[in-house]
């Protein structure tokens, strides 16, 4: 796990009304030393999972000004 990054999660917090708030996420390794691991983050309320994901692929060099419904980078 040292040298890995395993994203573990859901599109939905609550499938039977599609709500795509709240969406439990896990991001598990060290991505080689790079990430600091032992953190639990929470996003403010309303916050999209598009701003995690535009975060994370920040973190791997990609240059993109938005991802999905993104409206800021989460910092990951």
């Amino acid at each position: 796990l040292d040298h890995s990054l395993i994203l573990y999660g859901s599109g939905m917090s609550e499938s039977n009304t599609h709500l795509r708030l709240d969406v439990p996420t896990l991001l598990v390794g060290g991505d080689g030393g790079r990430l600091k691991g032992g953190r639990h983050i929470k996003a403010a309320p309303e916050t999209p999972l598009a701003n995690f994901m535009l975060g994370l692929g920040h973190r791997f060099g990609a240059e993109m000004d938005r991802f999905g419904l993104s409206t800021a980078a989460m910092d990951v």
